[in-house]
């Protein structure tokens, strides 16, 4: 199992949108409207390494996503 943490900047007016659509992508095991640099912290729990480009191309389908940083546990 590989753990995830996204970090999302996202577009003002569509923080909480952008959230909730979060929560609902494959693997996404929460997800956190935060104060600070970033909009949005989502946590993830994959299979394997290789179902991170899935995830994170479902993570910028979703409306209002500027940019993402993604943190692969080791």
């Amino acid at each position: 199992m590989v753990s995830v943490v996204v970090l999302i900047k996202a577009e003002a007016g569509t923080i909480w949108d952008a959230c909730k659509q979060i929560t609902e992508i494959d693997g996404i095991t929460r997800a956190d409207v935060v104060t600070g640099p970033y909009d949005v912290i989502a946590y993830a729990e994959l299979p394997s390494v290789e179902d991170l480009r899935r995830l994170m191309k479902s993570v910028h389908d979703v409306e209002g996503i500027n940019r993402t940083e993604t943190c692969v546990s080791i």
